[in-house]
C-alpha cells in the first residue's frame, strides 16, 4: 500500500472519530436538557397546591406500617401543644386521612399533618394547660387561678388568690385577654403569677 492510500485511511479514520465524537456529544447534550426541561416542568406542577396533580396525591395519602401515630392537644387558651401519646399504626394501616378523622371524631381529634413518617392528630380545648397557674378574673377582680390535670381552672384558697385589683379599672385589651386566655398568663409557680400581677397594681 503506497503512502498516499496510507494518509486517505488515516484521514478518513479521524474524520469518521470526529463525526462520532459530534454526534455522541450533542446528543448527550440534548438527552440532558430535555431531563432538566421536563424536571422543572414536573416541579412547577408539583407547587401548584390546588393543581389536579397535588390534589390527586393527597387523595391516596394512606397510613404505612412504619408511619408512628401521635396524639396531641392543643390549648387554645395559651396555644401550647402536650403530646398525649404516640403509637405504631397498628390497626390502622392503609387508612386515609378521612377515614381517621371518622375513627377518632368521637374522642375529638382530627388529621393536623400527614405524612409517611407520622400522622398528627389534634383534640382542641379551650382550656390552659394543665397543672399551672393563670391569671382570670373571679367575681369581678383579678384572680390566680390553678389548673387541675384536665386544665380546668378553681381557686386554691379565695382569701388569698383573688386580689383586690378590680377588673373595671383595666383597658379593654387586658380584659378581653384576662377572659379569652394569653399565653402571658400561663405560669409554672404561684409566685411568676403574682409577679405579672404587678403589672396590674
Amino acid at each position: 500500500m503506497d503512502i498516499k492510500k496510507k494518509i486517505s485511511v488515516i484521514f478518513v479514520f479521524l474524520i469518521g472519530i470526529c463525526i462520532f465524537s459530534f454526534t455522541y456529544y450533542y446528543c448527550y447534550h440534548m438527552l440532558q436538557s430535555t431531563k432538566v426541561q421536563s424536571n422543572k416542568q414536573q416541579v412547577n406542577k408539583d407547587e401548584g397546591s390546588s393543581g389536579a396533580l397535588s390534589v390527586q396525591s393527597r387523595v391516596y395519602e394512606i397510613v404505612l406500617s412504619k408511619t408512628k401515630i401521635t396524639f396531641k392537644t392543643k390549648y387554645n387558651k395559651c396555644g401550647t401543644y402536650i403530646i398525649n401519646k404516640e403509637q405504631e399504626a397498628g390497626t390502622l394501616v392503609g387508612k386515609t386521612k378521612s377515614e381517621l378523622d371518622d375513627i377518632y371524631a368521637s374522642s375529638g381529634y382530627k388529621v393536623s399533618t400527614m405524612s409517611d413518617d407520622e400522622v398528627v392528630l389534634i383534640k382542641q380545648v379551650d382550656k390552659y394547660e394543665p397543672n399551672k397557674y393563670v391569671l382570670g378574673i373571679k367575681n369581678g377582680y383579678i384572680a390566680i387561678f390553678k389548673t387541675d390535670k384536665e386544665g380546668n381552672m378553681y381557686i386554691q384558697d379565695e382569701n388569698r388568690d383573688i386580689t383586690d385589683i378590680k377588673v373595671d379599672k383595666l383597658n379593654e385589651e387586658d380584659i378581653k385577654l384576662l377572659t379569652k386566655g394569653d399565653k402571658y398568663f400561663l405560669c409554672n409557680t404561684r409566685e411568676d403569677a403574682q409577679a405579672i400581677l404587678e403589672d396590674y397594681e
